[in-house]
């Protein structure tokens, strides 16, 4: 075998390792007693449809410490293409001399770490200063501190798309050819990447960022199975054969479904997509489905055929989320065919009813 054919071994069976691991770790759970010995990295964390308010959430702002700030009351804020992501943090991590932050990945349709997009650091690297406005740990105590006071700012919350992104320098003025108009006068702001959409299921996960010391690499932390819990580990460092305990799918939360909120205007009521054409890229693996969207609190939706023949009813009961899934089936739980079909969105509101009707096109 040579040399190249090794390394792909190598690689091949640390994948396989690693997919044992993380069964091995669902089935178990985090607070089994060997994954406890082994300091085995598992953020306990939460995600939330909507933009959930404390103090750690501060839209477009940078408090040197938020836990300076006090207590805010908790709240969802309906807010449309929004997503909360709530986590707690680690203390004994963040006592580790190689801990530098902590990295939150977004993935949508399905929880594939092979298509995470990094949306969020919260690190103590230099040069990343803007993006921790928390309280440190004291490794002799396990304390908060803040400004030399004891704080309780243990949760942190992330608010998806408000507080992601990356702190760049912009001008608040510029001038015609798009300079700083004086000096001083640029500013720091979160310049975040797209997402999250409507509707769609949406998996958050949640890395140790690694201490930077000779290189500004702002990479995942790696932390090695030492203890053999999983595969033997004869060298730390060989990060081919060792499985890395700092893994995204041992952090992961969701799924959660971004919601605009329901609207009472059935004007607005819509299909996505329309038309639907089998086999593209958002269709789920192995099933098909549309989604009427912007939809009120309460309302029943009725798909007919051109004929008028009654293919489905749903009835939509929701007070946050503002749409609904169609599977492509009837009633009777076949497929139905391609062609042009009705729906009929009915709603009872202030004891008065309302209805909406359009068309919707299905192609196999």
């Amino acid at each position: 075998m040579n040399s190249k054919s090794r390394i792909s071994f190598r690689i091949a069976v640390r994948t396989l390792v690693v997919a044992l691991a993380l069964v091995a770790g669902a089935l178990t759970g985090p607070s089994s007693s060997r994954a406890a010995a082994s300091d085995f990295p598992s953020i306990k964390s939460w995600a939330i449809a909507g933009a959930f308010q404390d103090s750690s959430s501060l839209p477009g702002m940078f408090v040197y410490c938020v836990g300076a700030l006090g207590v805010r009351p908790d709240s969802i804020r309906v807010e449309s293409r929004a997503a909360s992501l709530r986590f707690l943090r680690d203390r004994v991590a963040e006592s580790r001399p190689d801990f530098g932050g902590y990295r939150i990945y977004r993935m949508i349709n399905s929880p594939d770490t092979n298509y995470a997009v990094l949306v969020r650091r919260y690190s103590l690297n230099p040069g990343s200063e803007l993006t921790w406005n928390f309280s440190v740990v004291d490794s002799a105590t396990g304390r908060l501190i803040c400004k030399n006071a004891v704080v309780h700012d243990s949760i942190v919350t992330f608010v998806d798309p408000d507080s992601n992104g990356s702190w760049q320098k912009v001008c608040r003025r510029r001038d015609s050819q798009g300079r700083c108009l004086s000096i001083g006068d640029s500013v720091f702001v979160l310049v975040a990447p797209p997402g999250p959409h409507d509707g769609f299921k949406t998996w958050y996960s949640i890395t140790y960022e690694k201490k930077n010391t000779t290189d500004n690499d702002y990479e995942d932390l790696f932390l090695p199975d030492t203890l053999d819990n999983f595969a033997r580990c004869s060298n730390p460092n060989d990060r081919l054969t060792c499985p890395n305990m700092n893994h995204k799918l041992r952090n992961l939360a969701g799924p959660v479904e971004p919601t605009g909120g329901p609207t009472a205007n059935l004007e607005r009521v819509g299909v996505v997509p329309n038309p639907y054409r089998g086999g593209e890229v958002w269709d789920p693996s192995g099933s098909s489905e549309v989604h009427f969207i912007n939809l009120p609190p309460r309302a029943t939706i009725k798909i007919y055929t051109v004929a008028g023949d009654l293919v489905r009813e749903i009835r939509h009961t929701d007070s946050i989320r503002d749409f609904e899934r169609w599977d492509l089936r009837s009633g009777a739980n076949a497929q139905v065919a391609s062609g042009i079909y009705i729906y009929r969105v009915e709603s009872n509101e202030g004891g008065r009813d309302f209805s909406f009707q359009n068309r919707l096109v299905i192609i196999r």
